[in-house]
């Protein structure tokens, strides 16, 4: 989840439950009620279970546009 300042805040262990028909993933209540009253209370660092390091890439003038050939173009 994206914190109000940027910054990620990684919440585990929460239960999932799976639709036996469609095998969707979804939280019951209870689990969804606690996830609310997490992030309402900014994710406090202090109640964090751990810390971690994440590094952040971006693809941004990384991309290399392909350039397209027609279409009877081929090769040996």
């Amino acid at each position: 989840m994206w914190l109000a300042d940027g910054a990620l805040a990684v919440v585990e262990d929460i239960p999932a439950r799976i639709c036996g028909e469609c095998l969707e993933q979804y939280y019951d209540e209870d689990a969804a009620d606690a996830l609310r009253v997490l992030a309402e209370s900014g994710f406090p660092a202090a109640e964090a279970a751990r810390v971690v390091q994440v590094p952040v890439f971006s693809l941004q003038g990384r991309i290399r546009r392909r350039i397209r050939l027609p279409d009877d173009t081929t090769f040996d």
